[in-house]
């Protein structure tokens, strides 16, 4: 019985979460946070002036829900993919 398991042990092999040469060359086709309308700076951050689209130059769309309600540090044009530095 110990010698199943251990067969099924390797058999199940092991998870590995570090990003690959391969999916590096792929991570720019990702979806990542993007200004779709022009933001003032200290205009609020909403769903309607920030969106998850492709290409991923952004920051990852997991951080939507967190930067909903902050503000801009500067002016944000259209088109701008966001990063840490332009939120307060």
């Amino acid at each position: 019985m110990v010698d199943s398991i251990r067969e099924t042990e390797k058999a199940l092999g092991t998870v590995n979460y570090s990003v690959t040469e391969h999916e590096k060359a792929s991570r720019v086709f990702r979806r990542s946070l993007f200004a779709v309308e022009d933001i003032a700076e200290g205009e609020i951050f909403t769903d309607k002036n920030i969106r998850s689209i492709r290409p991923g130059y952004g920051l990852p769309p997991k951080y939507f829900h967190e930067i909903l309600g902050k503000k801009a540090k500067e002016k944000i044009c259209w088109g701008t993919p966001l990063t840490w530095d332009l939120i307060q």
